[in-house]
């Protein structure tokens, strides 16, 4: 199961999404929780899924946890279970864990204990959306064109961007359009050579990771 496997522990409104995106990615996937309705909640059946005691190493190890390559743990109402379920897992040669977190002493208890990396969805998620809000208050617009994960944007070019290069405007993201004022469209320009002027538009590709890191 070491290639491109996972494990889950913990179906909540987080786990269960995670699941289900690794799963319609046909990723391997074991997923465990202490309540059988979780478990049926799950719209893509899992490779492998138990109704478990996710502090109990036996089985844990029965189950299979220890020989996928990342195991995610999204408990995080109950702050003892989450902690006991990493050491658990540490116990029986887990080496790459995911850990949800609630807070920060949470997540710095975590960390000590051996996480390889603890995230926080709530104050993520509210991160993104925050920052969705601003983009939509910025000098371009924003379309989603891939359930939820690749996104293009429409950018005025103003006297701010005015003179650079559509390279430099770009940044991480990659120039699919480009259409000088009062002139037709190109596709797929030069963008290392191609100047931007005022009244100009670009029409811009990439992730919505790469949409948070673009910086206008």
């Amino acid at each position: 199961m070491k290639n491109n496997s996972y494990g889950i522990i913990g179906l909540g409104k987080f786990g269960s999404v995670v699941a289900e995106e690794l799963i319609s990615a046909g990723n391997t996937v074991i997923v465990a929780d202490k309540d059988e309705e979780a478990l049926k909640n799950i719209s893509n059946p899992a490779s492998y899924a138990y109704i478990l005691d996710s502090t109990n190493v036996t089985a844990l190890k029965e189950a299979g946890f220890h020989d996928v390559e990342v195991v995610i743990v999204s408990i995080g109402d109950n702050v003892e279970k989450s902690i006991l379920t990493l050491m658990a897992l540490k116990d029986i040669g887990v080496n790459n864990i995911i850990a949800k977190a609630t807070s920060n002493i949470h997540g710095q208890i975590l960390s000590k204990l051996g996480a390889t990396k603890v995230i926080y969805p709530e104050k993520e998620s509210a991160k993104r959306l925050v920052k969705e809000f601003l983009v939509r208050e910025s000098e371009f617009e924003v379309f989603d064109l891939s359930a939820n994960t690749i996104r293009a944007i429409k950018i005025n070019v103003d006297e701010k961007l005015a003179g650079n290069s559509l390279k430099h405007i770009a940044q991480n993201m990659r120039v699919i359009a480009y259409k000088k004022l009062n002139n037709d469209w190109e596709i797929l320009p030069d963008f290392e050579t191609t100047i931007a002027y005022s009244g100009d538009v670009i029409i811009l590709l990439g992730t919505v990771k790469e949409l948070r890191n673009f910086e206008y």
